[in-house]
């Protein structure tokens, strides 16, 4: 699997070099909204390094400390965060992402999060899949956490690994075409599309049959083909 622990760090470095990118150079009142919203609960994931992911069995970002996410100009006044945890001692192993989202609703402030998470033990979630949730990775409610049931409704992920599932919850929130701007400038910077995990998730989540993917590297490589 150690190409799909690559791949996933490299989608989360992504992540958070945009984030921080926005944060730093965002306008005072973008600075105040993040403040209002989640400061005094979360602070931004601004140093270290998400190489453990794979190289260290079991683990989790930093407790409180999210990747900030660029606001996507849909809603005015809210924030997005993600957060993770994994456990590949267990069996079956535990992957799950947290993308919260803060916000103001007819006035009154919301947080609301969904968990996306690998197959569980048993029938009943043996599957990747989401579900709804009112905390970000611990058992503490957030402050103005939605009332939701937090085990309905778990909705199916295609994905067939952690790199598909972690490409569909950047797709819940960004949308399938800032999607594939998304992960076609992570491979020009990065020179990582000889990774097949991550050409693959590309492919298939961005709906795309074939993929040139000499358009990201110096030298002709074949063709990826979604499953």
């Amino acid at each position: 699997m150690t190409d799909h622990y690559d791949a996933v760090t490299l989608i989360l470095e992504r992540l958070k070099t945009e984030g921080l990118s926005w944060y730093r150079s965002a306008t005072r009142g973008d600075v105040d909204l993040f403040e209002r919203r989640v400061s005094g609960n979360f602070s931004v994931f601004d140093s270290g390094e998400l190489h453990q992911i794979g190289r260290k069995p079991v683990g989790s970002l930093p407790s409180k400390k999210i990747l900030i996410m660029p606001p996507l100009g849909r809603e005015k006044e809210s924030v997005l965060g993600m957060w993770l945890r994994w456990d590949f001692d267990a069996d079956p192993y535990e992957f799950r992402l947290f993308l919260g989202h803060w916000s103001e609703i007819e006035g009154e402030k919301s947080f609301i999060a969904f968990r996306f998470e690998a197959p569980e033990q048993g029938e009943e979630h043996d599957f990747y899949h989401c579900q709804p949730c009112r905390n970000f990775g611990d058992k503490v409610k957030v402050p103005h956490a939605v009332p939701v049931s937090e085990h309905f409704p778990t909705v199916p992920i295609n994905a067939s690994n952690i790199v598909e599932l972690t490409a569909c919850a950047i797709m819940a929130v960004f949308g399938r075409k800032e999607t594939r701007r998304f992960f076609q400038k992570m491979m020009r910077d990065s020179g990582f599309s000889t990774n097949n995990a991550l050409r693959t998730a590309y492919a298939r989540c961005c709906k795309e049959v074939s993929v040139d993917f000499s358009r990201f590297a110096p030298l002709k490589e074949e063709v990826a083909e979604a499953k």
